[in-house]
C-alpha cells in the first residue's frame, strides 16, 4: 500500500511539473533560457491582454503590436421631458423619451495610422440614423487626414459631444446656428502639445446623411488656442489641479444653387431660406475656463445670409455658463443664460429669444454614468403666448 502511494504522489508531483512547463509562455521560456533579460520580460508582458473592457469606453480587441484595434461602445439617455405652455390653447406636455442610443466602433487597421470610427443612433425623434462614418489617416501630431461624415468644425459646443455636457442638453443658441454633422474631407492637427489646434475642411453642405445637388460646397475652418496646456472636450471641471483656458473661433462659408432640394442646415433653420440661390457665412468665438472644481464658459454666434433677389439678412446669439461642483466629480450646480435675436425681415425667419436655464447633476462614474435635471425658463419676445416653462430630467450610461 505505502509502494501505491509513493507511485502515486510521484506521478502527480510528474504531471504537476510538465503541466507547469506546458503553462509557461514564451516569454517565460525565453528568460528562464537566458535568451532575454527580465527587463526585457516585463516590456514584453506589458501588455499581455488582447480583449478588454474600459468602462466608458467600452470592449477592446487588438493586435499586441497595436497595429488592429477595434473598440466598441455606446451610450443611452433616457429622457423625461415636462413642458408647460404659455398657451392657454395648448395642454401641457408629459413626455418620456429615448433621447440618444448610440452604437460606436473605432480603431485602426495595418498601422496605428490609418483609423476609422462609425457611430449609428437608434434613439431619438427622428427613428435610426447613421451618424459618423470617418475614414483618416495620421501623418503625425500637427495633421491628420478623414473623409466620411462628422461633424464640421464649428462652435465648440457642438463639438463637445451631447454626452459630455453640464446640462441636459446643448444650449438654445447652439441649437439655432450650429452646423452639426456634413460629409466632405478635413485635415486637423496640434502644435506645442496642444496649445494651438486647427481643423479645416470642405463638405456639401447639406447636413447629415445628403448628398450634394449642384457643384457647390461648405468651406469650414477652426481655431482653438489653450496657452495653459491641453483643454479637453467636456464642459464640467473635474477636479482640475491646475487653470486651463481655450480661447476658440470658427468661420463656415457657402453657397447653395437654384432649386436644391436639400439646402443648408444653416439657412433652413435660421432664416427659412430654401430653394434658391443664397451666400452665407458664419462666425463662432468662445472662451472657457476651468480650475479645480470650477467651470465657466461662453460662446457668441452670428450668421449673415444673402439671398438672391432679397436683402442682406443677419443673425446672432450667444449663451454664458458656469458649474461648480459642491461634492467633488460627484454634485455639481449650473447656471445658464441662452439669447438669439435676427433682422426684421418679412420674407425670412425672424426671432427674439431668451433662455434662462438651472441644472444639478449627480455623476456616478462622472459622464460613464450620471443624473442630470435642468429647469429652463423660455422669454419669446416675437411670439405671443410662448413663455413657456420646461422641466428635464435624463440618464446616461456609457457602455
Amino acid at each position: 500500500m505505502k509502494r501505491i502511494l509513493c507511485t502515486a504522489v510521484a506521478a502527480l508531483s510528474l504531471c504537476g511539473f510538465y503541466g507547469a512547463a506546458e503553462a509557461r509562455t514564451l516569454e517565460e521560456i525565453l528568460r528562464d533560457k537566458g535568451v532575454i533579460t527580465e527587463e526585457d520580460y516585463k516590456q514584453a508582458v506589458q501588455k499581455r491582454d488582447l480583449a478588454y473592457y474600459t468602462p466608458g469606453r467600452g470592449i477592446t480587441v487588438e493586435t499586441r503590436d497595436g497595429n488592429y484595434r477595434a473598440n466598441i461602445g455606446g451610450r443611452i439617455q433616457t429622457r423625461y421631458t415636462y413642458q408647460d405652455f404659455d398657451d392657454s390653447a395648448k395642454d401641457d406636455s408629459s413626455n418620456f423619451n429615448i433621447q440618444r442610443l448610440r452604437v460606436s466602433m473605432n480603431g485602426n487597421v495595418f498601422t496605428k495610422n490609418l483609423f476609422y470610427a462609425w457611430q449609428h443612433d437608434f434613439g431619438g425623434s427622428g427613428g435610426s440614423s447613421l451618424k459618423d462614418a470617418v475614414l483618416g489617416y495620421k501623418f503625425n501630431d500637427a495633421f491628420s487626414l478623414r473623409a466620411g461624415q462628422f461633424k464640421a468644425p464649428t462652435s465648440r459646443q457642438q463639438l463637445t459631444s451631447s454626452g459630455r455636457q453640464m446640462f441636459v442638453d446643448r444650449s438654445l443658441a447652439d441649437d439655432t446656428f450650429n452646423l452639426g454633422r456634413d460629409r466632405g474631407v478635413m485635415a486637423n492637427g496640434a502644435f506645442a502639445d496642444s496649445m494651438l489646434e486647427y481643423r479645416v475642411g470642405v463638405f456639401n453642405g447639406n447636413g447629415e446623411n445628403r448628398g450634394n445637388v449642384g457643384d457647390d460646397h461648405m468651406f469650414a475652418l477652426r481655431f482653438d488656442v489653450n496657452p495653459l496646456g491641453r483643454f479637453s472636450m467636456d464642459e464640467p471641471s473635474f477636479s482640475t489641479s491646475k487653470p486651463l483656458l481655450n480661447i476658440g473661433a470658427s468661420f463656415a462659408t457657402a453657397k447653395t444653387s437654384q432649386g436644391a432640394s436639400t439646402n443648408s442646415r444653416l439657412t433652413t433653420r435660421v432664416a427659412n431660406v430654401a430653394d434658391f440661390d443664397n451666400d452665407w457665412w458664419t462666425v463662432t468665438t468662445n472662451v472657457h475656463f476651468k480650475y479645480q472644481h470650477l467651470s465657466l464658459g461662453g460662446e457668441f454666434y452670428f450668421a449673415n445670409v444673402d439671398p438672391k433677389g432679397s436683402t442682406d439678412y443677419d443673425a446672432h446669439g450667444y449663451y454664458v455658463q458656469a458649474g461648480y461642483m459642491l461634492i467633488p466629480d460627484t454634485l455639481e450646480v449650473a447656471g445658464r443664460f441662452s439669447a438669439i435675436k435676427s433682422d426684421d425681415s418679412g420674407a425670412l425667419r425672424t426671432f427674439d429669444k431668451q433662455e434662462y436655464q438651472a441644472a444639478i447633476s449627480y455623476y456616478f462614474r462622472k459622464h460613464n454614468a450620471k443624473l442630470q435635471a435642468d429647469f429652463t425658463r423660455v422669454n419669446d419676445d416675437d411670439n405671443a403666448n410662448s413663455d413657456d416653462n420646461i422641466f428635464r430630467l435624463q440618464a446616461q450610461l456609457l457602455f
